[in-house]
């Protein structure tokens, strides 16, 4: 197979680059924030993000005194609402919470984007890494990786897998257990996880990447059986759980959020959203809900957030060259 060529990662190249537009930038002439802050949100209403996001957004608003909307813009692979982010006015009145697909995993895998994903966003805070598994229908004609690898290879094309679009996180580790194992399983692209969750309960589909904190009650409750995990070592929340790493086929990718905003905007409104968002996350609530989906958050600034996403991008860069994945057009 003619293996791809992988243009390098703008971020690193430019991982820090949004913070040269803005790092000397003057005070804002009106103290941050002066008016509404809005949080778009790529993906749809009742997700995981989604949620995290609405609880954070609340805290905020009642500590800087200014409403705090969030905006489902969901659709592209995520790069509609990072669009509408990248082009708002630079002042940090307009944030964007998401995985980091859309940033640097898109730019990889598509000829084109509606924006540059290394100098359209200024890094604001890591919301928090999340723990995620592989969970399949209850009448799956498999029970664990192995089981399901060779069912795969034994029925081409049989196993449905849940993704959120092309470029998104499921849809690497499909490319990557495709490309790792042989094993030829049909992708099923959905808007976003709150219509994969159902759409594997009921059979739609068989196979699906999802956190543990949503697959641990839907296991509880008999509706699907966990398959593995994606983590580098076992989860505390189902120590009995093998994971990936432990096959031997683990891409080493790590899943978490990110708020970003406009690159450009000034300084001091950075560091002020990230310090109310780490306020916001340290209250009771917040925490009940990270602890419900298994997520885990460390403080950071934004500088050590630019850092982090300069190593991360590297190391799903060397992913998709391994995976020989050619460029296509991007989704609409």
């Amino acid at each position: 197979m003619r293996r791809a060529r992988i243009r390098p990662v703008p971020f690193v190249i430019a991982a820090v680059a949004a913070f040269a537009l803005w790092a000397g930038k003057a005070a804002p002439a009106q103290e941050y924030p002066n008016k509404p802050i809005r949080i778009i949100v790529p993906y749809n209403a009742g997700g995981v993000v989604d949620s995290v996001g609405r609880l954070i957004a609340a805290h905020v608003a009642e500590s800087v005194g200014q409403p705090v909307i969030v905006e489902n813009r969901p659709g592209a692979s995520a790069m509609a609402g990072m669009q509408q982010c990248a082009q708002a006015p630079a002042d940090g009145h307009t944030t964007c919470l998401a995985l980091p697909d859309p940033l640097y995993y898109n730019p990889l895998l598509f000829k084109t984007m509606p924006y540059d994903g290394a100098r359209a966003f200024a890094p604001v805070i890591n919301i928090g890494f999340t723990s995620n598994l592989l969970a399949a229908n209850i009448k799956a004609p498999f029970d664990s990786y192995k089981e399901m690898i060779a069912y795969a290879k034994a029925n081409p094309g049989k196993i449905n897998w849940g993704t959120w679009g092309p470029a998104t996180l499921p849809d690497i580790y499909l490319r990557w257990l495709h490309a790792r194992t042989g094993a030829q399983m049909t992708g099923v692209a959905y808007r976003g996880a709150a219509q994969t969750n159902p759409a594997l309960i009921s059979g739609e589909i068989d196979v699906m990447y999802t956190g543990f904190g949503v697959a641990g009650r839907q296991i509880d409750a008999k509706q699907v059986k966990p398959i593995v995990a994606l983590t580098g070592a076992r989860s505390d929340y189902m120590p009995e759980l093998p994971t990936l790493a432990e096959q031997g086929d683990d891409p080493g990718m790590q899943s978490y959020f990110g708020l970003w905003t406009a690159a450009g905007t000034p300084k001091p409104a950075i560091d002020r959203l990230n310090r109310e968002v780490t306020k916001a996350i340290a209250q009771a609530n917040v925490q009940a809900a990270y602890k419900s989906f298994t997520m885990a958050f460390k403080p950071n600034t934004p500088e050590q957030f630019a850092a982090f996403m300069k190593e991360d991008g590297e190391a799903v860069a060397r992913v998709l060259k391994r995976i020989g994945i050619e460029p296509t057009d991007a989704p609409q």
